[in-house]
């Protein structure tokens, strides 16, 4: 495992975790989520928490994209 790979696992790793945890103050701040209306969600506390680890996780996906891996399958 060269230098190059070893950084893009590690990046995808340090995206998810900080992604998840980034979704888990989001929902822990909306929580209770049942029974909001949609306008009640994107106003409340943890929006824009939760969008930004939802964000993270997907760049954590395409992180090998991103960095310019190729897989040959």
């Amino acid at each position: 495992m060269n230098t190059h790979e070893q950084n893009a696992n590690w990046m995808k790793k340090f995206l998810f975790v900080l992604g998840a945890v980034f979704v888990v103050v989001g929902v822990v701040l909306q929580w209770p989520l049942a029974g909001k209306t949609y306008m009640e969600f994107i106003e409340g506390k943890g929006y824009l928490a939760l969008m930004l680890g939802l964000i993270m996780i997907v760049l954590g996906f395409s992180v090998p994209l991103l960095m310019g891996e190729e897989e040959d399958s």
